[in-house]
């Protein structure tokens, strides 16, 4: 099946969604235990996937046209949890704003977005990325000063998918 040709009513005639998963309609292959969860999970990035005929569609972008009859270039899990497909959870998102709404980097070290220390100064600096532009916030003797700063500042720049960088 070719991932442009797969529509709505072809999803829907194989799967059946409750709570963010899909589970197989009918038997479409040697291995589909119908009734069974569709699937398997990613162990690399948390994301599951799906391979209808001999293409493989992770499961968020499958749950999408199921629910909305297309699929936008770049879906948004809006709780950071890859694995939470429950359609309440997705949403379109430009690549910009997808970035926004990103978990806390492995190498941060604060435990905050956006919040670094720096050592030549001995002040935390707060910054964010708007619209690919570096906006320096400040630095500030008290963390939880730069906290606040960064914060109010995500609001503002990034609107609804401002995030703390934490699972909700």
């Amino acid at each position: 099946m070719n991932h442009q040709k797969l529509t709505q009513s072809q999803v829907c005639e194989m799967f059946c969604y409750s709570d963010g998963k899909l589970y197989w309609r009918k038997k479409v292959g040697r291995k589909v235990v119908v009734g069974a969860e569709a699937g398997t999970l990613r162990k690399t990035d948390g994301y599951r996937q799906i391979m209808v005929g001999k293409r493989i569609y992770r499961t968020h972008r499958l749950v999408y046209l199921y629910h909305y009859g297309y699929v936008p270039d770049i879906l948004d899990h809006i709780n950071q949890d890859v694995s939470d497909n429950r359609v309440e959870n997705l949403r379109p998102a430009t690549r910009t704003e997808n970035a926004y709404n990103c978990k806390l980097r492995p190498d941060n070290t604060s435990g905050v977005k956006g919040v670094t220390w720096c050592k030549n100064k001995k002040k935390w600096v707060a910054r964010l990325y708007a619209n690919t532009k570096c906006v320096n916030l400040g630095r500030f003797l008290n963390k939880n000063d730069a906290i606040a700063a960064v914060s109010i500042a995500r609001r503002e720049h990034h609107g609804q998918f401002a995030s703390e960088g934490k699972l909700q």
